[in-house]
Formats: C-alpha cells, structure tokens, sequence
C-alpha cells in the first residue's frame, strides 16, 4: 500500500517508509517485504528465516535495537515491532564506520533514538535539483547532531517518504509519486 493510506489506518500523525522490498527492475509493487516484518509482537513476515537479517525495531519497552538478528534472538529481546534494512548507523552510541562513498547521495530514510527515549524520524529528499541526497556518513552525522544513541537506516531511493497531519512533507524521487511499499513506522495520537 501506499504510506497515506496506511497512515489512515491506524489514524498516525507522521508517518515514515520503511523496510526494503523486492524491486526488481525499480518497478516493484512493494507486495514481497525483504527479511523480517514483525507488528505487536507477531511475525508477519520471515518469522521461519534462518541465519542472520539486519532489523530495525522496538522491544516491548519501547527501545529502538538495530543490527543483525536472528530471529531467535529478536524473540530473546521481545521485539514488538520490527522491519529489515541497513546498515545499522549508530549502535549504543557509537557511529558505524562508513566505508568508500558510503551508499553514494540518494533520497534517504532513518530513524533513531535518543537517550531519553525520544525517536527521530529522518526523511531528506534526493535526485532533485534541491537536494541531491546523502550518504550513510550524512545520516550519522545529522542523528549524532540530535543525540541519538542509536540509529538505523531504511529503505531509500524512491521509497524515501515523510508525512505529517496527512501532508506529504518531502518531495518523492519516483516520477510516478509516492509508491507502494510494505511497511513503515508511523506516530500515534496521545490516547
């Protein structure tokens, strides 16, 4: 689906893309979700994998983990909702080492965490005159700039999408607009 109509879903504030997808050719219809895709403590994707997926997703407690998991292991940590991208960036506050042009500039998606609990949705635009995007040393730098302790890239390129109060915030790299994906993470209304 769409990152607007899932937002309406589940009435979010904001919302962000999030895990990869089978894409072959750029033409994907966001329908095969790659790795892992776990919602309210259920497996709804992946959950029989073998071996090790980078993961990016929140514990029972609300804490963000990211990095290589298996699945075993994300039960182990009671990790309620969850999807596969990365690299992770920054793990127990420690910048991840960027190698080459890390990841080149492209239209980027990240989320992190700061100490005191409070999570950071990153969204820049790319492949437009405005902005021609960033790499995983950028994405870094501007989650250590906002004190995340840790942090973890998702999903880019034409996927790379922020809303808020039902608002496309950022400026889509498709020609086609915004596309289908799988998953995402969205923020809830106070109850």
């Amino acid at each position: 689906e769409k990152l607007d109509k899932m937002m309406k879903k589940v009435n979010a504030v904001a919302a962000i893309n999030g895990g990869g997808f089978v894409d072959e050719n750029g033409v994907g219809n966001g329908g095969i979700p790659l790795g892992v895709v776990v919602r309210n403590g259920k497996f709804l994707y992946g959950g029989n994998r073998t071996g090790t997926v980078n993961v990016v997703g929140f514990d029972e407690n609300n804490i963000l983990h990211v990095g290589n998991m298996t699945v075993a292991q994300m039960k182990e940590r009671k990790i309620r909702d969850a999807v596969s991208f990365g690299p992770a960036l920054i793990v127990n506050s420690n910048p991840m080492k960027t190698t080459g042009s890390s990841g080149g500039l492209n239209p980027r998606t990240a989320i992190g965490q700061r100490k005191d609990g409070s999570v950071l949705l990153l969204v820049i635009d790319g492949r437009q005159p405005h902005s021609l995007g960033a790499n995983f040393k950028d994405l870094i730098d501007v989650m250590q700039k906002y004190g995340a302790v840790n942090a973890g890239n998702l999903d880019g390129g034409s996927s790379s999408m922020l809303y808020y109060n039902n608002e496309l915030i950022t400026t889509c790299a498709s020609l086609y607009g915004p596309r289908k994906i799988p998953n995402g993470f969205a923020v809830l209304p106070k109850e």
